[in-house]
């Protein structure tokens, strides 16, 4: 009759085959909404409009305590210590069945985006109005516009206008 290799399904795969089944029933009765417009991508294609943009800033740094460390007048909204010109990323030979692997894409402005570190590089403007990269590995508050730091208070507050601005977007009509 056979070899007797017939093996019954497993229990991970009789779960795997109700949650498909499962799925497949909200995809019917609750299907996944298609939008012909989104806030939140708007507002994220100005911020990469923005960041790509040479504008006055003012960074400020703080302790994991929270007390400021540090300020200056800056140049755009700094860079995450490890972002990349090349991808970080690399993808392995293998058995595509055993394991799945994904590979990082550069970004719109054609970096690869930091995933492991909240040290950051900040362009600090000089006396000269020249840039002056400073590592800073404490939390940076960038701030589109000049402010005044005060360290015996612990106080950042806005001293002026912004100089970076974002349209209120509306939707398409």
């Amino acid at each position: 009759m056979g070899n007797g290799s017939c093996s019954s399904p497993t229990q991970e795969d009789r779960d795997s085959e109700i949650s498909n089944m499962q799925q497949a029933q909200y995809a019917k009765g609750q299907p996944v909404p298609v939008y012909d417009w989104s806030l939140e991508r708007e507002l994220l294609i100005q911020l990469y409009n923005i960041r790509n943009s040479r504008v006055s800033t003012h960074s400020v740094w703080r302790s994991d305590y929270g007390m400021v460390e540090g300020d200056c007048p800056s140049m755009g909204y700094g860079l995450p210590y490890d972002t990349s010109l090349t991808n970080p990323w690399q993808a392995e030979e293998g058995n595509w069945r055993e394991s799945i692997t994904s590979i990082g894409q550069a970004e719109p402005n054609g970096v690869f985006a930091s995933t492991n570190t909240s040290a950051t590089w900040v362009m600090c403007v000089g006396t000269s109005g020249s840039l002056e990269p400073v590592y800073v590995e404490s939390k940076v508050t960038v701030f589109p516009g000049p402010v005044v730091v005060n360290y015996e208070t612990n106080r950042v507050n806005r001293s002026g206008k912004a100089s970076v601005i974002m349209k209120k977007p509306e939707a398409p009509k």
